[in-house]
């Protein structure tokens, strides 16, 4: 694929605004592109998730990259060679570049071995599109994931990520009365302050990836009484390092809000609604040696591996299947949410050519 081929489509999607829920015109977009591009075995699964193959053989690569976005339209605009929009950076271009990269290894690769391309859904919500593809049983050697790592990083680790919601309720009085009676609000945001301690006795002195962390993304108060709130809702975004299972996490945070309960006399609940391991991916392997020498045959500089405090679908996928992954994509991660997301023409076009290399590398090496 010609590079102004691959920017257009790159824009184009970016054009389809797609948050977690609504892929559904992005899903189609592709895979009538896939049609164009003589991908084979193009499909769409029950999750949403859209398929294109090519080449042939025992060896297969799985790239796979997440059609969603979260929520907040941005205007698509290609100024300064720079291009803008809501994907552009997490995770439009990572997608569309490996799908460059694919279409241009078609006519190397032959039966040297296959490469599986997916889109998925929901990697910003609660990932069922990653769950649906490990249900569909896909038969792979390894996989590489796109996300923004900068052109010349690899991602090798993230944080795992525990999302709950705590309820308080008190009994409600008149607000006159607010020296009798106990606040919800207040409750709830002196059992946040409980559940931010116990990160903190968690705290690494090796930095923020190896250190339990949280956040309030949430609150909502009732008074059902009209007097003083008697119920609160809080809910928590954990971050959890690789020491920790999601399990010895709640565990402690269950065993810090009933203690939080009985110092603020009220009654509190908690209910876990997602959760993801940490991950930390293997760097010995084939894939890694071989991105690693695409980087730096392309940059000119030894790539770099690099944690991340966020998660994303390789945490899922790593920890299910016992394969060599990585996740690798351009952009600067630091845009990724923002109203300022962007990514380098230059930066984008240099990815395809590192996934492009890092296949070849891999597929030449196995098919001997």
């Amino acid at each position: 694929m010609k590079a102004d081929e691959a920017l257009n489509m790159l824009y184009e999607m970016l054009q389809i605004y797609s948050p977690s829920g609504k892929e559904d015109e992005i899903a189609s977009y592709l895979e009538e592109r896939l049609y164009d591009l003589d991908f084979v075995n193009v499909r769409r699964d029950k999750a949403g998730n859209v398929y294109g193959e090519v080449g042939s053989g025992e060896y297969t690569i799985l790239l796979c990259g997440h059609m969603d976005t979260v929520p907040g339209y941005l205007p698509v605009k290609w100024e300064d060679d720079k291009i803008y929009g809501r994907g552009a950076v997490d995770a439009k271009s990572s997608l569309a570049a490996m799908i460059s990269a694919a279409k241009q290894l078609k006519s190397k690769i032959h039966n040297k071995g296959k490469i599986i391309v997916a889109g998925v859904v929901d990697e910003e919500g609660r990932a069922r599109g990653i769950r649906q593809l490990i249900r569909e049983g896909l038969s792979v050697n390894c996989a590489i994931f796109g996300e923004p790592s900068g052109v010349g990083n690899i991602t090798f680790a993230y944080k795992g990520r525990i999302l709950l919601t705590v309820k308080c309720r008190t009994k409600s009085g008149h607000v006159g009365a607010q020296h009798i009676y106990n606040n919800a609000i207040e409750a709830a945001f002196n059992l946040w302050m409980y559940i931010r301690d116990l990160c903190d006795q968690h705290r690494s002195p090796n930095g923020i990836f190896y250190s339990l962390t949280s956040s309030i993304i949430g609150i909502k108060s009732w008074r059902s009484m009209g007097g003083l709130p008697d119920r609160c809702r809080i809910n928590v975004d954990l971050r959890v390092p690789p020491k920790f299972t999601s399990k010895d996490v709640i565990m402690l945070v269950k065993g810090a809000v009933e203690k939080a309960a009985d110092d603020l006399n009220a009654e509190v609940s908690l209910r876990v609604l997602d959760r993801v391991e940490p991950f930390v991916a293997r760097r010995d392997t084939l894939l890694m040696k071989s991105l690693s020498k695409a980087i730096l045959e392309v940059t000119g500089r030894e790539a770099r591996f690099i944690r991340k405090t966020g998660t994303g679908d390789m945490n899922i996928f790593g920890s299910k299947m016992n394969i060599p992954v990585a996740t690798y994509g351009p952009g600067n991660g630091r845009l990724s949410h923002t109203e300022y997301e962007y990514i380098d023409v230059s930066e984008y076009l240099m990815s395809i050519q590192v996934y492009e290399r890092a296949i070849e590398k891999i597929l030449c090496l196995t098919s001997n």
